[in-house]
């Protein structure tokens, strides 16, 4: 049974840490911090507006719920207070967004992040987009986001140097990958949840394109979207964009499965949040970000191959191992696999 058992440890810890260099997660880091705090930042007079109309919380989230268990509302739910959170929030950003003190600088932001966008719920008006993205926030404050492309690291070489040490600039990690590859996670299983409730509780009526047309026609007339109007009223269209809809959120999870075909769930995804925006006003803008993410840092050999065919920018490890190992050997095979893995 001890065989079996750690064949499947290994399995496990080669999809969740495989030794990469942090690079792929600096990007990440950088590109997520930076779209959270210049474009989903909600402003400071939302919170302010709030807390001075309302006296009391309409549907408070968990979180908001758990802060006023422990602290008055009175006390903390204040314009004063938050004024403080909203700026120690956007510092927070503004440090783990060039990468100083980035552990620490990301769980406050994460921190602070969390606690606006759930105390703009807690009035009645709820939707979902933030969610996994701001979940990915904090992953990142639990992996070395801050080890490339950072004050942190640039601090860390000078110090290094000072002390005769020499550092590798592809120092490669267990630790880098997992945060990402968490995102895949949440994605598929957000996009999944939301196909099996429409099969669930919309069943054959969900793609008999009327159901479609309704809430297309519906969302477009009140954000004045004429391509969504326009598709409102096609019937045949709408019968073929239901069934996508349900067959690509249902089976998103496929491509955890089969990583090969992650990068065509990847794009067809972010088309499909696109089309979502440009008929039906449905800003789902985290998720295409996270999308972009993933595709070119999470499954990177399908466009460093491209690039490689062209403009010879990433030599592939792997072909520089066949060439040093017969053709067919099993050895050959493992460096191969071991190169993609590596990314």
């Amino acid at each position: 049974m001890r065989l079996p058992v750690k064949r499947w440890l290994d399995r496990w810890n080669a999809y969740w840490f495989p030794r990469t260099t942090t690079f792929s997660l600096a990007v990440a880091r950088i590109v997520a911090v930076a779209a959270q705090l210049f474009w989903f930042n909600d402003p400071l007079e939302s919170h302010l507006n709030f807390l001075e109309k309302n006296p009391e919380f309409i549907n408070p989230e968990l979180l908001i719920s758990a802060i006023a268990a422990v602290v008055s509302r009175e006390a903390f739910f204040n314009p004063e207070v938050f004024i403080v959170l909203y700026w120690v929030t956007v510092i927070a950003g503004i440090s783990a967004l060039v990468g100083f003190l980035t552990r620490t600088s990301i769980f406050v932001f994460a921190s602070g992040t969390w606690i606006l966008i759930a105390h703009l719920y807690s009035y009645g008006d709820r939707h979902h987009p933030q969610a996994i993205f701001a979940i990915v926030l904090m992953l990142l404050a639990f992996a070395p986001s801050g080890e490339s492309l950072s004050v942190d690291a640039l601090i860390r070489r000078r110090r290094d140097r000072a002390a005769g040490r020499t550092t590798a600039p592809d120092e490669r990690v267990q630790t880098a990958m997992w945060p990402l590859k968490l995102a895949h996670v949440l994605l598929a299983w957000g996009y999944f949840s939301t196909g099996i409730t429409k099969i669930i509780f919309g069943g054959l009526d969900w793609v008999n394109g009327y159901t479609l047309q309704a809430y297309t026609f519906s969302d477009a007339i009140n954000r004045e979207i004429p391509l969504g109007i326009w598709l409102g009223q096609q019937h045949t269209l709408a019968i073929l964009l239901s069934i996508f809809t349900v067959l690509f959120e249902t089976f998103f999870f496929v491509s955890l499965i089969l990583p090969w075909t992650a990068p065509f769930f990847f794009i067809t995804g972010l088309f499909f949040q696109i089309g979502l925006f440009v008929t039906a006003g449905h800003t789902f803008f985290q998720h295409m970000v996270l999308l972009v993410l993933l595709l070119f840092l999470l499954a990177p050999p399908w466009w460093q191959a491209l690039l490689n065919k062209y403009f010879n920018l990433y030599p592939s490890v792997g072909a520089r191992q066949q060439a040093s190992t017969p053709p067919g050997s099993s050895s050959g095979q493992a460096a191969t696999a071991k190169a993609v893995t590596e990314g």
